[in-house]
Parts: C-alpha cells; sequence; structure tokens
C-alpha cells in the first residue's frame, strides 16, 4: 500500500493542470495591462485581467486561472464572483 501510495502522490505531483482560484483585488498596478494586486488566502499575488476594457474594483472578488497550478507562472483573471452569504437583505 505504501509503495502504491508513493506512485500515486508522485503523479499528482507532476501533474500539469489549471486551476482556479478565488482572490480579492486590492488595487490596480497598471490599468494599461490590466494588472491588478489580489490577495488570496494570506499572500499577495498579481493577476492579469483577460479584457483591458473590464475594470474591477478593490475589494471584490474575483476567479483567477493559475496556469499548470504554477503560482510562479503568470495568472489570468477570468472575471468576478460573488461571494454566498456575503451580501443579503435580512
Amino acid at each position: 500500500m505504501d509503495a502504491i501510495e508513493l506512485l500515486a502522490n508522485s503523479k499528482v505531483e507532476k501533474a500539469n493542470y489549471n486551476t482556479t482560484i478565488q482572490a480579492q483585488i486590492i488595487s490596480c498596478e497598471d490599468a494599461s495591462i490590466g494588472k491588478y494586486r489580489c490577495r488570496y488566502q494570506d499572500a499577495i499575488i498579481y493577476a492579469y485581467s483577460n479584457n483591458i476594457d473590464t475594470t474591477y474594483t478593490n475589494g471584490s472578488y474575483v476567479n483567477i486561472l493559475v496556469p499548470g497550478n504554477d503560482m510562479s507562472k503568470d495568472k489570468t483573471i477570468l472575471g468576478s464572483t460573488t461571494r454566498s452569504g456575503v451580501s443579503y437583505i435580512s
């Protein structure tokens, strides 16, 4: 069983798949190229809008594509998202 687990973990670590994460916009760093500073968990990351005509407000939440599940690569903002339970009418 240990050998199977080792093989499975090795394959997962080497897998090249894209990941989508949810982050909060902190600020627009460069509107001409759609570069945004974002907060993801406890980290600050930079992501690029896939449409520079779309602007995101500070504090809004967006879905971000992480290519190859590699946080060191350029990340793309796919669009804004609404968070469940954040705003509601009582």
